[in-house]
């Protein structure tokens, strides 16, 4: 029941009373990512309304299932999830009227990720600062202008951060959250997941296609969706619901895959560095026609986490491995 005194309100962002049964086992259907379902179905068995969910972190590369994760976190506590990209808010205004009272506000539970969060403004990160300060009532009171005031009740509402750059984050923010690292899945997950989105195509069990096919994920959940479409649009034009090795050769010709799942630009650039390293990232880009941060936030990144690549004092180096890999193509 909201309280009101004279002209000042205080309402409550969640009006239900009723606790959702929380089903940790949501997330121990997830294929990958242990170590993040480990301490986040720790996190959801021990919810309470008095060991509320906490404000969580989940950080790490793209394309590691750190959205589909926060829904599962979501669907384990029973909370509807809003899913906010940081980049579309603005405005204290932004976060309050159009996120909190708008989406967050009503008789369920929510659960509420903010994507992109190294992107919040400052003026959205204060508001943050003041909610998510915990303490040992568990609720927080939101003084958003004259006459309006916003309950928040951690052991109804939770925030998840999602970022590739938690470093960009403003610290005292950080300190707000438990952080939940995602890493790169094993080709043996890999493999599994990209079985489970092929809908009932076969792929081959030899252990030298299974293996490079689970390259061609390149690490990721959504580089494994992406490539199970194009599986699944190749069987289609072929007529077949089996990927034999064939099949899977003629696929990676289509897509211009080179082994271990590297694309042509990527290889292009192990090249470079062969012929010129060490060789700074700012040459590296002129050679290549594209500018700095495609060398840092894109073409490195894979042949780097194969350490394929590597950098000392001069620059860009291939490694061993690097080496050996260009002579082998």
């Amino acid at each position: 029941m909201n309280t009101c005194e004279k002209i000042e309100c205080t309402a409550k962002l969640v009006t239900g009373d009723d606790i959702p049964q929380s089903r940790p086992e949501v997330l121990r259907n997830v294929i990958g990512q242990e170590e993040a379902k480990k301490k986040l179905g720790f996190l959801v068995a021990a919810h309470s309304e008095d060991t509320p969910f906490p404000t969580v972190l989940m950080s790490g590369s793209q394309g590691l299932g750190k959205t589909y994760m926060s829904a599962k976190v979501a669907e384990a506590l029973g909370r509807d999830f809003i899913e906010i990209n940081c980049g579309s808010m603005l405005t204290r205004k932004d976060f309050v009227e159009d996120v909190l009272m708008r989406q967050v506000a009503g008789n369920r539970q929510k659960t509420l990720l903010l994507d992109e969060s190294h992107k919040l403004t400052s003026e959205i990160t204060t508001i943050l600062l003041s909610v998510l300060n915990p303490n040992e009532s568990h609720t927080t009171t939101l003084n958003y202008r004259q006459g309006i005031n916003l309950l928040y009740d951690f052991s109804k509402i939770n925030i998840i951060f999602a970022t590739t750059d938690a470093h960009m984050m403003f610290a005292p923010l950080l300190s707000r959250a438990k952080n939940i690292y995602f890493n790169l899945y094993s080709n043996d997950e890999l493999f599994r997941m990209l079985d489970s989105y092929l809908n009932g195509i076969k792929l081959t069990r030899d252990d030298a296609v299974t293996t490079d096919i689970a390259y061609a994920c390149r690490g990721r959940g959504r580089d494994t969706y992406m490539l199970a479409e194009d599986i699944r649009r190749y069987c289609h034009t072929i007529k077949s619901d089996v990927l034999d090795a064939a099949g899977w050769v003629a696929l990676r010709d289509i897509l211009d895959i080179h082994p271990m799942g590297l694309y042509s630009q990527e290889v292009e650039l192990m090249k470079v560095i062969g012929e010129s390293g060490p060789i700074s990232c700012r040459n590296l880009a002129l050679r290549l026609g594209v500018n700095e941060h495609n060398i840092n936030a894109e073409l490195e990144v894979r042949p780097r986490e194969l350490d394929l690549v590597t950098s000392c004092s001069r620059g860009r180096i291939l490694t061993a491995k690097g080496e050996e890999y260009l002579r082998s193509i």
